[in-house]
């Protein structure tokens, strides 16, 4: 274990480093209201363990340049966070191939998010205690104790390393560990999801001109794939309720953000009075209240319930990380909409797509799912 902190000793542990591909990293930093400081960067070739000072060496862009060389691999424990840390340090636009100790062992076991300790108990059986997880790592100089605490936390990964490659090997899952970490830390956000009329459950008690609202709110929020952040859709029954004919009147409703009034008042209100006066009555078709469950609905929440279980045992991955609920739920609904299971597949993409959709295929063709009708 060496602490880098000065020009010198750095460029004498890039000549060490520079004879390796994979290197085991973690770091540590302090995070406050005002942001995230780096404060130190353990890296390792596989022997020794430097400690680098990111505070007091401001410029580590030649340590980038080769722990970010063509061909690398980092190895890390849960590197969600240390990731973007370590690019702004190198410079660099995006990492070399990552492999998460964490993220691989949740795809090879039941467990998701296990700790560094555990694991290391797990595999290696050694046993380790926390003690300055809690300390103050901008303190200057950095306390013999504190840098060996930090050193452990790369100390074992080439073990680490080492058997779980072994058993990705062996489950043929090398490349679904890489391509599963790329996705953690760069997630990409749901696509939009259309308005419909069945996204408003009391839209069955409006009247002629408020349905016609309505409609038309949606077909407005659809055509500009709005953030429903920015304009909540919730806002939509209680505008087609009232039906405004001013931007102040659309402004006194509390549903209506006031950034929302603001932005888009006046189009709005013309597509409002468009749609009221355009509405007629004789083209009026009721809308039936939607029903608060079925027990076709429980019945699919039940299958997806088992399949999810039953997959990712036979898969020997963690559902929360193979199957996420707020996936699963995505699935069901896909299916709802036509009973087709291709439906709920096609929610499935990239690493997931490729990991789980025969097994899922197969299980369905033991236990059909029930019509969600």
């Amino acid at each position: 274990m060496q602490l880098i902190d000065d020009a010198r000793g750095l460029d004498e542990a890039i000549e060490d480093l520079s004879t390796g591909k994979t290197f085991f990293i973690d770091t540590e930093f302090e995070s406050t209201k005002a942001g995230t400081t780096l404060c130190l960067i353990q890296v390792s070739a596989g022997r020794e363990i430097y400690l680098v000072d990111a505070l007091r060496l401001r410029d580590l862009t030649s340590l980038g340049d080769v722990v970010a060389a063509r061909r690398a691999t980092w190895v890390l424990h849960a590197g969600v966070q240390d990731v973007p840390l370590l690019c702004r340090a190198f410079d660099l636009e995006s990492p070399p191939d990552i492999f998460d100790t964490q993220i691989a062992w949740g795809l090879m076991s039941a467990e998701a998010s296990v700790s560094l300790a555990y694991l290391q108990y797990k595999l290696l059986k050694l046993r380790s205690m926390k003690t300055h997880q809690a300390d103050d790592w901008k303190r200057r100089p950095l306390p013999r104790a504190q840098q060996a605490y930090a050193a452990s936390d790369v100390e074992h990964l080439p073990e680490l390393y080492d058997q779980l490659m072994d058993q990705a090997e062996a489950l043929d899952r090398v490349d679904v560990i890489f391509d599963a970490t790329d996705d953690a830390l760069d997630p990409q956000p749901d696509p939009p999801t259309p308005l419909n009329l069945d996204s408003f459950r009391n839209a069955w008690q409006l009247d002629t001109p408020s349905q016609a609202v309505l409609r038309a709110l949606i077909e407005w929020f659809n055509e500009r794939q709005l953030d429903p952040k920015a304009v909540p859709s919730k806002a939509f029954l209680a505008i087609a309720s009232r039906v405004p004919r001013s931007v102040s009147d659309l402004s006194r409703i509390k549903a209506v953000p006031h950034r929302v009034a603001k932005l888009h008042g006046q189009e709005l209100v013309a597509l409002i009075k468009r749609a009221a006066a355009d509405a007629d009555g004789r083209d009026f078709v009721e809308i039936e209240p939607s029903a608060y469950a079925t027990f076709g609905e429980v019945r699919a929440d039940g299958w997806f319930a088992m399949m999810r279980a039953e997959v990712c045992a036979e898969l020997q991955v963690a559902p929360e990380l193979a199957l996420p609920g707020r996936l699963t739920r995505l699935m069901r609904r896909g299916y709802q909409q036509r009973n087709r299971l291709g439906d709920a597949l096609e929610m499935l993409s990239g690493w997931r797509a490729d990991l789980l959709s025969k097994t899922i295929e197969r299980f369905a063709e033991r236990v059909p799912p029930p019509s969600a009708v």
